[in-house]
């Protein structure tokens, strides 16, 4: 039977590990958000249709794993 210390250890490593996971994800996040505004300058200066489709679609990339991480990032937060 675990003593109530140990719990307490036990939890405190898990809201620090969680927390440095979310700091982690949030960087990250933050960086796909500055690579999706990017991908979206380039589409709108591309000249040719399937250059531009192509940057589009990098964007829409960037921004849904972007989104991910902001979603998990809200979890790791809320537990």
């Amino acid at each position: 039977m675990a003593k109530d210390g140990d719990q307490d250890r036990v939890k405190r490593e898990i809201q620090e590990t969680n927390a440095k996971i979310s700091d982690a994800y949030e960087k990250l996040a933050v960086k796909f958000r500055k690579r999706m505004d990017k991908a979206d300058d380039k589409a709108q200066a591309a000249g040719k249709e399937g250059k531009r489709e192509a940057l589009r679609r990098r964007s829409e990339l960037f921004g849904e794993a972007a989104k991910t991480l902001e979603d998990k990032v809200r979890k790791l937060k809320a537990a």
